[in-house]
């Protein structure tokens, strides 16, 4: 070890750690680097270095009560040329400001060897590989998919509380960017490191969690063997499961549709629940969600939009029309924004939720109603305030948040939406306005009840002289080419799949595919749900941003529980699980979702939508649910026609049960995106050992259970 490295470690501090995680242990059969770079920090001096030799941890690591403390961060790296495709990384010490200073680009190591007065070269610290040039990336330099991009910020010293000169290097390009605010400058992308196997599962379970209702077991198995880009191709491609359609019934129940308990139970047996109430549809809500596997991300996506175009039964609470609603979101979830809009727009299901069913142009003192117009814009488009494209407000010169529509705008769409009526039954005769309520399908236009004169949408005309279809069309195109249409839509989604507090750059990257697929067409989904479980930010191993990430809510969680259950089920026992939680399915309490996009926790001021929802009842209800699911008896439902109940396989765990580590590391990939810390693993693991190694079972039920509830489980980072 050179003198002058003991000069820089010289100084005293305290030291602000980050809470140190562990990546599970399991492997797999892939060479892994040979090296291990470590963060430590030194506060006083606000100083950061890292070293992948043993020896200086040792040194650093005995230096505790100077202030040097492991920040937690590490990464791999080669300390030879293992790979041929590894460059070497030089590494320079400056004694005068006394930081280190690493890079792979081999005209910087030339410059800084040409200045020995300046820079003292250390050697080789580790080998990586270096940058490609690709302009769609932030840096303008990207690494491959199987690498993590470090990223390098200097401080210059300027700024008094920021110390002396330093560098720092982060593999989380979120936390990475926060440094800016701190009066770093951002360098870009320094250079590539190799990823250790642990680190590629861990990577894949994240996915798993982002993007499906729970990794199974085997799944991070089974995305490994195919890779994450095929992986998404596939479920991208695939085709939706389909719910069960039932037929139109009148909103008024008939006397003959009773429930009939006689024996033998029939598929009409239950006629009252199953065709007034939402029991089937929630039931096989989570039927698919738990059981199938190909579609699992358009599934995830649906649920999404379910929250995004709300449809309640509240409001609309007749199953035929909420499956038939459901279905279409289905079936389009991943289409084109523009056509989706328009089909929730016309669903009868939302016509009724919104009263845009026979809504009718002004008459006297009938004025048309407003609702459904004011949340198309407030809610499912455009949101309330202007934004830029990384969804930030756009403000006036007294720094007033800018109004995207006016009441004038609501009102003039309003008549726009005039004339729409319920779809006809079959076998009745459609009428001026069809009274029936029936919610299955698409609204019929009536012209007579249209508002046919011109009218001004954001600043644009709708022409007297088209149809009444082709008014909702340029009224719906006028929205769709809003500047603010593609950055509500991308944070909304990003919320909901990956972190509750996006960075403005992701929300820019995203909006920006929203715009252009890279094809020219705009609201292409499937390019936008992939543009953002593959973004720089959502991918990795770990994340170390105190504010990223997102709480699972209470049906993800329960669905999540299940699948690294190996759970088979018919929904029955699930469908009522959540209600208590917060969340019953398809039961929002208004149209405003279960909870807002724009929650923040009081004290630290995080956009953290799904807390809105967590307080001191809702989460012992949470606490109860995983314990009736990994303890409870669930049996077969005896007044469901076909009823299969709900069954556990936990082959892969009980196998693994006799070893409290094993069996964490197992769980650690379904249920804690593959990353545990160190208190939550030794608090299960104590636990395991608490039970007799002989109950294989008990021991798993105790593991998952305590995980279902851990911190780092509720919360993915």
């Amino acid at each position: 070890m050179s003198s002058l490295f003991s000069r820089a470690i010289a100084c005293v501090a305290r030291v602000a750690l980050l809470l140190p995680v562990v990546l599970s242990a399991q492997a797999f059969a892939q060479t892994s680097p040979d090296a291990t770079i470590v963060e430590f920090y030194l506060a006083p001096q606000n100083k950061y270095f890292l070293t992948s030799k043993p020896s200086e941890w040792a040194v650093l690591d005995g230096l505790s009560a100077n202030g040097w403390r492991r920040t937690g961060l590490t990464y791999a790296a080669y300390s030879g040329e293992a790979d041929p495709a590894a460059k070497p990384v030089c590494r320079f010490f400056h004694p005068g400001v006394v930081t280190h200073f690493y890079s792979i680009d081999p005209a910087e190591c030339a410059l800084l060897r040409s200045l020995p007065r300046d820079f003292v070269d250390e050697g080789i610290a580790w080998y990586a590989y270096q940058p490609v040039v690709n302009a769609s990336e932030p840096s303008g330099k990207s690494c491959a998919s199987s690498n993590t991009a470090l990223f390098r910020t200097f401080n210059n010293g300027a700024i008094l509380s920021n110390g002396p000169a330093n560098h720092r290097y982060f593999g989380d390009y979120t936390f990475y960017q926060t440094y800016a605010a701190k009066g770093y400058a951002l360098e870009g992308l320094a250079m590539c490191l190799p990823q250790t196997a642990v680190e590629k599962r861990a990577d894949i379970s994240r996915l798993l969690y982002q993007a499906s209702f729970g990794a199974r077991p085997g799944d991070v198995d089974t995305v490994l063997s195919q890779g994450i880009n095929a992986w998404l191709n596939a479920q991208l491609n695939s085709t939706p499961t389909r719910y069960t359609e039932q037929s139109y019934w009148p909103l008024t129940r008939p006397d003959t549709c009773v429930n009939n308990t006689t024996p033998p139970l029939t598929a009409t047996s239950y006629c009252q629940r199953d065709n007034y109430s939402l029991f089937q549809p929630q039931r096989e809500f989570f039927k698919h969600a738990i059981n199938q596997q190909n579609d699992q991300l358009i599934q995830r996506v649906a649920w999404a939009w379910s929250q995004f175009f709300v449809v309640s039964g509240v409001e609309a609470g007749m199953p035929y029309g909420m499956i038939d609603y459901q279905q279409m979101l289905r079936d389009n979830a991943l289409g084109n924004f523009r056509e989706l809009m328009k089909k929730v727009t016309l669903h009868a299901a939302m016509g009724r939720m919104l009263d845009m069913v026979n809504n009718r142009k002004p008459d006297g003192t009938v004025e048309p109603n407003e609702n459904y117009a004011r949340e198309l814009l407030q809610l499912f488009s455009l949101g309330v305030y202007q934004l830029n494209q990384d969804g930030t407000y756009k403000r006036g010169s007294n720094g007033v948040a800018l109004d995207t529509y006016t009441q004038e705008d609501v009102e003039n769409l309003a008549h726009i939406f005039t004339g729409w009526t319920y779809p006809t039954v079959a076998g009745q005769t459609p009428r001026a306005l069809n009274g029936t309520a029936n919610t299955k399908g698409y609204m019929e236009e009536r012209i007579a009840f249209h508002f046919t004169g011109a009218k001004d949408l954001l600043g644009q005309r709708i022409d007297a002289a088209l149809s009444q279809s082709a008014r909702l069309d340029r009224a719906l195109d006028i929205i769709f080419q809003h500047p603010n249409a593609a950055p509500f839509v991308s944070r909304f989604l990003i919320q909901q799949l990956v972190t509750g507090q996006p960075s403005p750059s992701y929300v820019k990257r995203v909006a920006d595919v929203f715009v252009n697929n890279g094809s020219g067409v705009r609201g292409d989904m499937k390019a936008v749900v992939r543009a953002i479980l593959l973004d720089i930010e959502a991918r990795g191993a770990a994340k170390w941003e105190p504010n990223y990430g997102h709480q699972s809510e209470p049906v993800l969680a329960l669905t999540r529980l299940a699948r690294a259950m190996g759970a088979t089920t018919d929904g029955v026992y699930f469908r009522g699980a959540t209600a208590a939680s917060g969340q019953n399915v398809f039961f929002a309490p208004s149209v405003f979702n279960y909870y807002p996009p724009d929650y923040t926790l009081t004290k630290s001021g995080v956009n953290s939508p799904e807390f809105a929802i967590y307080n001191s009842a809702t989460a012992m209800n949470r606490a109860n649910v995983a314990y009736n699911t990994t303890y409870g008896n669930i049996t077969v439902d005896p007044s469901v026609f076909g009823a299969t109940g709900t069954q556990f396989n936990l082959t892969s765990l009980t196998s693994v049960a006799s070893s409290p580590a094993t069996l964490v590391d197992r769980i650690t990939e379904t249920l804690f995106g593959g990353r545990i810390s160190a208190q939550a693993r030794s608090t299960i693991e104590n636990a395991i050992n608490a039970v007799p190694s002989t109950d294989s079972t008990a021991r798993v039920r105790m593991a998952l259970y305590l995980s279902a509830l851990a911190p780092e489980s509720v919360v993915l980072r």
